[in-house]
C-alpha cells in the first residue's frame, strides 16, 4: 500500500488517460482489513499501520476510479441506506472512502450529481448526531472542494452553518449544552467552508454571523473545554483558506482542482475573509492555553494581508513593553510576531513598511 501510495503521490503526472483503477480491488482489501472482525478475536494478526497505509493508499487511487465506478459503488451500498439499520454506519464508511468525486465536469452527470440531493436530503432529516454523520460531512467536504463551482450550496448554507454552531456545544448562559456523541472535524467543515466561496457567494456573510455569534466565547475569561476548538478552527479555517489560494495561483496546478475562473478566489475575497476572522483570531492570541493554534492563524492571514495584520501586532507590542499588570501580553505577542518574520522583513508593494519595525 506504501509503494502505490508513493507511486501516485505527484497525481498531477498521471492523469485520467493514463490509468484507470478497479475500485472493487479496494473494496475487497478495505473488508479485508478496517471490517475483520477476526481480529478483535486475536484469531489473526495484522501489521502495524497497516490500517493507515491502506487509507492513504485509497486516497491516492481514488481520482482513477472509472466514470462508472460512481454508479457501481451506489448499487452496492445503496440497499444499506437505511437510518435506522446498524448497517447504515457501514455503509457510510465504504462510500466516504469508495465514492469517486475528481470527476471532470463532463462526467459530473455519471459523479455527485447521481448522490448528492439524497444524500443532503438524508443528512437534513437527521439531528441526533449519529455515529455515521462524520463520513457523510467527509463526503460533502471532499466533493465541495474537488468540484468548487460546479454544486450549488446556496439553498444549503442555512443549514450547515446552523449544524456547525451546534457541533461545538458551547454553552448558554449558565446551563451548559450537552456535548455531541461527536463533533465535526474542524479540518474538515473547515474545508467544506472554504470551497464553498467566491462568485459572490454568501457564503462569507454566514462566516462573519458565525462569527458574531461565538465571539464573547474566544475571550480568555470565558475558560472552557469548547475554547480548544474554536481556536483550532480559527487555525484551520486560515490554513484551508492559505492552501485553496495556493493551489489556485501556482503554475503548475492538479489535474482534478481547477476551479472556473469566475470561482477563484479574488483579491478582494481575500480582503474580506481576512477581515472577517482577524478579530477573533487577535483576541485568542491572548488565551494563554492556546496560543500556539492562535499563532498558526496569524501566521496565515499574514501571508494573505500583512498589511492588516502585522501593524496592529506591532501595535500592541508596542503598548505592552511597559505594561507591569499584564506581562503575559508581551509574551504573547512576541510568540505570534516570530512566526511572521518572513511577511514582516519582506518589501512588496502592498506591504513595504515592514521593515520599519526592525
Amino acid at each position: 500500500f506504501d509503494i502505490i501510495d508513493e507511486l501516485l503521490n505527484k497525481s498531477r503526472l498521471i492523469t485520467r488517460d493514463d490509468l484507470i483503477i478497479d475500485w472493487k480491488i479496494l473494496y475487497t482489501w478495505i473488508k479485508l482489513i478496517l471490517f475483520n472482525n477476526d481480529e478483535s478475536y486475536s484469531l489473526i494478526a495484522l501489521p502495524n499501520d497497516i490500517e493507515k497505509s491502506l487509507l492513504y493508499c485509497v486516497r491516492s487511487c481514488r481520482p482513477y476510479f472509472s466514470a462508472t465506478a460512481t454508479q457501481e459503488v451506489l448499487d452496492e451500498f445503496r440497499p444499506w441506506l437505511c437510518p435506522f439499520d446498524s448497517a447504515f454506519s457501514d455503509a457510510m464508511c465504504y462510500l466516504d472512502l469508495l465514492l469517486p468525486v475528481h470527476l471532470p465536469p463532463e462526467l459530473h452527470n455519471q459523479g455527485f450529481k447521481l448522490w448528492l440531493p439524497e444524500f443532503l436530503s438524508i443528512w437534513e432529516s437527521v439531528c441526533n448526531n449519529p455515529d455515521w454523520e462524520q463520513n457523510m460531512i467527509n463526503i460533502f467536504s471532499f466533493v465541495s472542494w474537488c468540484n468548487i463551482g460546479y454544486v450549488d450550496w446556496e439553498p444549503w448554507l442555512q443549514k450547515i452553518f446552523t449544524r456547525i454552531l451546534k457541533s461545538f456545544s458551547l454553552p448558554v448562559a449558565n446551563v451548559q449544552v450537552s456535548t455531541q456523541s461527536q463533533n465535526y472535524s474542524l479540518s474538515i467543515i473547515s474545508t467544506w467552508i472554504v470551497a464553498m466561496m467566491g462568485n459572490g457567494s454568501s457564503c462569507l456573510q454566514y462566516l462573519r454571523d458565525l462569527f458574531t455569534a461565538i465571539k464573547s466565547f474566544y475571550h480568555p475569561s470565558n475558560t472552557g473545554d469548547f475554547q480548544q476548538d474554536l481556536v483550532s478552527f480559527l487555525s484551520k479555517l486560515s490554513q484551508a483558506f492559505v492552501d485553496r489560494v495556493h493551489l489556485e495561483r501556482k503554475p503548475d496546478r492538479i489535474w482534478h482542482f481547477n476551479p472556473p475562473q469566475n470561482y477563484r478566489i479574488t483579491e478582494t475575497d481575500i480582503t474580506d475573509f481576512v477581515n472577517c476572522v482577524k478579530e477573533c483570531v487577535f483576541i485568542s492570541i491572548f488565551n494563554k492555553a492556546h496560543l500556539e493554534e492562535a499563532a498558526k492563524a496569524c501566521q496565515c492571514l499574514s501571508q494573505l494581508r500583512p498589511e492588516l495584520i502585522v501593524p496592529p501586532l506591532v501595535e500592541l507590542l508596542f503598548s505592552s513593553i511597559n505594561s507591569i499588570t499584564e506581562p503575559h501580553r508581551f509574551t504573547s505577542i512576541i510568540t505570534c510576531l516570530a512566526g511572521m518574520t518572513r511577511q514582516i522583513v519582506r518589501q512588496t508593494p502592498e506591504f513595504s513598511q515592514g521593515q520599519t519595525y526592525v
